[in-house]
């Protein structure tokens, strides 16, 4: 048996899920966003502006795609609760006109239980989104909080605005809570900028034939990307009962599965290492990988489902 989410024709194309403008609480506008990404390297970017849903598709080029998006939520007060969830636009709507459009004020519910966080989700969906629940941390969320939630296509595991601001960016427990539960969510890295001090440090690299909207987002819907704060993964799979990745020189290669199934192989005397490989028991129910460098920066696979 071979699972490989990168065979197939395709290329590398890097990208950030979650950005502010002036048209929100960021600091930039949003040509000045596009400049900040642009000439560092990443091919796409999704504005998620706090309750405005843009499609800011005059940025487009052959080389630059901006996906439409946005961010809403709804606040617990007893106890103090937030549920932040972001919507990129599919744009595979029938009837275009059922969607969200360019410049549109979304309103959103008060707080009612779950239900509300709930209706966020499924109304993101229904005007042809993909869901990515976002920064439960910073929220100050438990898993209970959140755990009946459903529908969302991935979660965010690395928030790198929540990271720098207040130690609140990583979130790979309650992903690998998830995971071992049987829920078959994505994790996500993403920026979240409000400012240039909050750019540029968190991302998802795709693996799709082309830099089209259809094409980006049909591959991120299906685990198609890996996550990144720096180090880069060129190969990952399951073939023959054995986990392999092969990736940038990194300090440590970490795989995680279910329990004590895990495996970490590590650098021996402050060298690095750029593959390694890992024989699976047959019980477990997921693994993925974590490459973390010797700065600490990791990149994360997304999850392979073997049960």
């Amino acid at each position: 048996m071979r699972i490989d989410p990168f065979q197939g024709r395709g290329k590398w194309f890097k990208g950030n899920l979650h950005a502010h403008s002036t048209n929100s609480d960021g600091r930039l506008s949003p040509a000045e966003v596009v400049s900040f990404y642009k000439e560092r390297g990443w091919d796409f970017l999704a504005f998620t502006d706090h309750r405005l849903y843009t499609d800011n598709a005059e940025f487009n080029d052959k080389d630059f795609l901006i996906i439409p998006g946005v961010e809403l939520d709804v606040s617990s007060h007893d106890p103090w609760r937030i549920y932040h969830v972001v919507g990129i636009g599919k744009g595979n709507l029938k009837d275009k006109k059922a969607g969200f459009q360019h410049m549109e004020t979304i309103p959103c519910p008060s707080w009612k239980g779950l239900e509300s966080a709930q209706y966020l989700i499924d109304l993101l969906n229904e005007k042809g989104n993909l869901s990515i629940f976002c920064h439960p941390i910073w929220s100050r969320l438990e898993l209970g909080d959140f755990l009946d939630l459903e529908r969302y296509f991935a979660i965010e595991i690395f928030n790198y605005g929540c990271a720098i601001e207040n130690h609140t960016g990583l979130n790979t427990d309650f992903w690998d809570s998830l995971l071992r539960r049987g829920r078959k969510v994505w994790g996500v890295a993403t920026d979240d900028g409000h400012n240039p001090e909050t750019q540029g440090g968190g991302w998802v690299m795709v693996y799709a034939p082309e830099l089209s909207r259809e094409s980006i987002l049909s591959a991120l819907e299906a685990g198609r990307f890996y996550s990144s704060s720096g180090p880069e993964i060129y190969e990952y799979r399951v073939e023959d009962g054995e986990v392999y990745v092969r990736c940038s020189p990194v300090r440590a290669i970490h795989f995680v599965a279910y329990e004590e199934f895990g495996y970490s192989c590590w650098a021996q005397d402050g060298s690095t290492i750029t593959s390694a490989r890992h024989r699976l028991s047959g019980r477990e129910k997921y693994v993925r990988v974590e490459c973390v460098d010797i700065h600490g920066n990791t990149a994360w696979s997304n999850p392979i489902f073997l049960k």
